[in-house]
């Protein structure tokens, strides 16, 4: 009796690492990876995904078509996630970082709650940290580069007034991101009001000389009056017109970096991320 319980134990807790096998973290097809880096990966991969619920994947591949197009670099690794179903949560968190050979380019795709860690600026960050290993043929070194910037990340948390954006349009998709909770923010209104409060009965009672008297001394006084005939003839106005801010491409989240451009893969699911210089 007490054996079986020992091995039903011993089955629920390797039903997780079960899970897990399903979705590979490393998929290596293009043979660029040593034994060591493909353990470092999968170690800060498994650290990740256990503190954020975040499903991460690295994966090198030959099978992009050969093309100039980044759209078709960027939804073969959108749709590579959605077909093999991965994600974590009701939202489908998860990170893709993709090391395309057939064209030399490094591709990132995120979807769920991931989006808004990895805004515009974040994206670039990652790309540049990685690129010089790209280069060199240094693969498994930038892989583990983009890993370990991922998690400071999401240790840093969402960027305060992030925002995502559609890519094509350039519209805004959500509001600006706080950090502070509503009932943080009322508690501040709060205690800004009783401070303004006591500020305005403070100098409101001096000048009502409230608490005290004042005696004003009419003998050191004196008052002159001057009249000034001083005709005003003209005046001279340079106007300047400045140019406005039209919104561009990107709705303003290329420029601020805290904007996240979202697109649809061709199944249909909203992504983030982009594709890196060719290497």
């Amino acid at each position: 009796m007490v054996k079986r319980i020992l091995c039903m134990l011993l089955l629920a807790l390797m039903l997780p690492c079960a899970a897990l096998a399903d979705n590979p973290m490393v998929i290596d097809d293009a043979k660029l990876f040593d034994i060591l880096e493909i353990s470092d990966m999968e170690t800060i991969i498994r650290r990740i995904e256990a503190e954020y619920q975040m499903d991460i994947l690295i994966m090198t591949t030959y099978d992009v078509p050969s093309t100039y197009s980044d759209a078709v670099i960027q939804d073969f690794a959108d749709s590579y996630f959605d077909d093999h179903s991965y994600g974590l949560g009701e939202d489908d968190a998860g990170f893709v970082y993709m090391i395309d050979m057939t064209n030399r380019a490094p591709c990132i795709s995120t979807s769920g709650v991931m989006i808004d860690y990895i805004t515009d600026s974040r994206l670039e960050t990652l790309f540049n940290v990685s690129y010089d290993r790209l280069v060199e043929g240094d693969y498994g070194r930038a892989a583990v580069a983009v890993l370990n910037y991922l998690e400071r990340f999401l240790e840093q948390g969402r960027q305060e007034g992030s925002f995502r954006y559609d890519a094509e349009t350039g519209q805004r998709l959500s509001g600006l991101y706080n950090e502070l909770t509503g009932t943080e923010m009322l508690v501040a209104a709060v205690a800004g009001l009783a401070v303004a409060g006591v500020m305005f009965a403070s100098v409101s009672g001096k000048y009502n000389l409230k608490g005290g008297t004042y005696r004003y001394d009419h003998a050191n006084a004196s008052c002159k009056l001057v009249r000034d005939d001083e005709t005003f003839l003209r005046q001279s106005v340079n106007v300047m017109r400045h140019p406005t801010n039209t919104g561009g491409g990107h709705g303003g989240g290329g420029s601020s970096g805290r904007g996240s451009s979202v697109h649809r893969s061709s199944g249909g699911r909203s992504h983030g991320g982009g594709v890196g210089r060719r290497f």
